[in-house]
């Protein structure tokens, strides 16, 4: 018996939200990993998600859900709806109708997507407030049009120009037009989502810290150390922190004691007043440091990824 069938679009970039947006946290698990498993708990099958940008990691990341992967190998060169139409010409012949949506969408409500699959339409989109959202949902006659059309109005302008009028469900869910484009958005929708009660997304935290005979290296002195050198003073770079100046000269004191090296030079007076800078040893100190600290965290991430990458809940 032919059912419904997804397409999931995760080939962009994410250019301005400069991280990669399938993998970012979402509820027990990611954004990605929170839509499949609504989907298959509604029993839509086949999935296939169309990667591109970081395709290895993503298809990596998902290998254990089941889902189909398409590569959209052209994703610098081509619009999302190319995505889309290699996904819908993957599937269309295995189903009675196609779900379409971005990965970027994880907001929607399972209740949203419980009540689309039961319209009986050609084409049903949601709607919040009068603003089209996701998923649309396509039958299968109409999906196979879709893939010819070739004008310049992406999905919205095939939709249009395949004949039958589309079928607006109006929702009260506002996630069907939230996307994760932005840091801003991506904060926003997970505060809607903990005060609609799903929970708090999770990640690991790692702090660094230098130990010699006492703890005397770690965030905060690199940032204190950070600030001297954008500032070019010790005295502006503890105003910026919150320190007192005796604070912020204990911390450097308490650095050089361990290290047995001077890491901040100083000098007072002159006619251009006084100031400070990062000494060489200062210098590499701050940048190693800091190299450190990403490498640290990528693999605490991989880590993490590993023992947590499917959810904290069972099943």
């Amino acid at each position: 018996m032919k059912q419904t069938g997804a397409v999931l679009v995760a080939a962009g970039m994410s250019t301005r939200m400069k991280e990669f947006k399938p993998m970012l946290p979402f509820g027990g698990s990611t954004i990605a990993l929170h839509i499949i498993s609504i989907l298959q708990k509604l029993g839509i099958s086949p999935i296939v998600v169309v990667t591109g940008h970081r395709a290895k990691e993503l298809e990596d990341h998902l290998s254990h859900t089941g889902v189909r992967f398409l590569r959209n190998e052209r994703y610098r060169e081509t619009q999302m709806f190319d995505s889309v139409k290699l996904g819908i010409c993957a599937i269309v012949e295995e189903c009675e109708r196609v779900m379409v949506m971005p990965v970027d969408a994880p907001g929607i409500r399972p209740e949203t997507f419980k009540q689309i699959l039961m319209i009986d339409a050609l084409m049903v989109r949601t709607v919040y407030q009068g603003e089209p959202g996701h998923p649309i949902i396509l039958r299968s006659d109409i999906a196979r049009k879709l893939c010819g059309y070739t004008g310049e109005r992406g999905l919205r302008g095939a939709m249009e120009n395949a004949g039958p009028p589309i079928v607006d469900m109006e929702v009260e869910d506002k996630g069907v037009c939230w996307d994760v484009d932005t840091q801003e958005e991506y904060e926003g929708l997970l505060e809607w989502s903990y005060q609609l009660g799903d929970g708090y997304p999770i990640r690991p935290l790692i702090q660094v810290r230098l130990k010699g005979s006492e703890v005397f290296f770690g965030p905060g002195s690199a940032s204190l150390l950070d600030y001297i050198r954008q500032t070019g003073s010790l005295q502006e770079a503890c105003h910026q922190m919150g320190l007192s100046y005796s604070k912020g000269s204990r911390m450097i004191k308490a650095i050089e004691r361990q290290l047995g090296f001077s890491v901040v030079e100083r000098w007072a007076g002159g006619p251009g007043g006084g100031g400070s800078t990062l000494t060489g040893d200062g210098r590499r100190l701050l940048e190693d440091y800091q190299a450190m600290v990403r490498d640290v965290q990528k693999s605490t991430e991989q880590i993490y990824g590993k023992y947590f990458g499917k959810g904290f809940r069972s099943g």
